[in-house]
């Protein structure tokens, strides 16, 4: 069963029944696999109403079919109808639904397809300018064969009440399937009149956002305290760590200025004094780390010196 001819509830919970097994692929790319064939790819992209990229991807395939009829100079009038009804259908499912305060594809998923294709089309009253699923290209061809109409408006501006019922008998599901209490603990799984996809929540593509509960104000407040614990924690380790590594600093470069000094007065020694003097200068010092390049100048400085003697 196609999404144009669900006529109740019962239909829109078999439509999911009713998709193709897509594998490993996305339903996004697997309706892409028939790109090269227009025909097959229409037929495809039906399955996949009322989803945004089913309704793109029918109207896209058509217009492939429409270009391929021209140039056959074959009549492409019906498909051209098609492709409009297609961007009228569309039309009727707003961005935002303010009772709710949530994608209004959440309700345009639950009335059943029927519904909104038995709403009348009317060329000259809705004509194509707010029809955003309706190119130029198509414009010049609708213009061309209707010529220009009257006004241009949406399916939903001009059957604002049949969308306004459908808010409601959503509402009124949604409340009879769970009590006011437990709705935020509602199973995603759950099929009962016509909620398999109710409970879940959309973005304004139709992608579904993975549902989460709402932590309470103790929760909260508990989860501000850890985070404020946390970060007080974080900067006193900060600190500890700059202060450790400024007094490591401080201490080697006292280290360094020693050395210096005792490199200095070893030199001295080495030039001046026997090996002795030497031996009993880096006892009085006690110094622990010498040698390395000083140990090296000393060593040589010293040999230097005995063969000169």
């Amino acid at each position: 069963m196609q999404w144009q001819q669900e006529k109740n509830l019962q239909d829109v919970e078999l439509r999911d029944q009713n998709r193709p097994d897509t594998g490993f692929l996305s339903w996004s790319n697997y309706i892409k696999k028939h790109r090269e064939d227009p025909s097959q790819r229409y037929q495809v992209a039906q399955k996949f109403l009322p989803w945004p990229l089913g309704f793109k991807e029918s109207v896209l395939a058509l217009r492939a079919i429409i270009r391929d009829k021209k140039k056959a100079d074959v009549d492409y009038e019906s498909d051209l109808l098609s492709l409009y009804h297609l961007a009228a259908w569309e039309s009727f499912c707003p961005k935002q639904c303010e009772s709710i305060d949530e994608p209004a594809f959440k309700i345009f998923d639950q009335i059943p397809g029927g519904v909104v294709a038995d709403l009348e089309v009317d060329y000259q009253q809705l004509g194509y300018e707010q029809l955003k699923l309706v190119t130029k290209t198509d414009a010049k061809m609708l213009v061309s064969l209707y010529g220009e109409p009257k006004q241009h408006s949406t399916l939903k501006q001009l059957y604002a009440e049949v969308w306004q019922q459908a808010e409601q008998d959503y509402l009124d599901r949604l409340k009879k399937s769970e009590p006011a209490e437990q709705l935020e603990e509602a199973s995603e799984t759950k099929l009962k009149y016509g909620l398999s996809t109710a409970s879940r929540k959309y973005d304004a593509n139709g992608q579904v956002i993975a549902s989460q509960k709402s932590p309470s104000q103790a929760e909260k407040h508990i989860k501000a305290r850890i985070r404020s614990s946390q970060k007080a924690a974080q900067e006193t380790e900060k600190e500890d760590r700059y202060s450790a590594m400024v007094a490591r600093g401080k201490q080697l470069s006292g280290l360094v200025v020693q050395a210096l000094r005792e490199r200095r007065l070893i030199k001295e020694r080495v030039l001046n004094g026997s090996l002795k003097n030497i031996k009993q200068t880096l006892a009085n010092k006690k110094m622990v780390t010498v040698l390395g390049a000083s140990c090296l100048v000393m060593t040589r400085k010293l040999r230097s010196h005995n063969r000169n003697k």
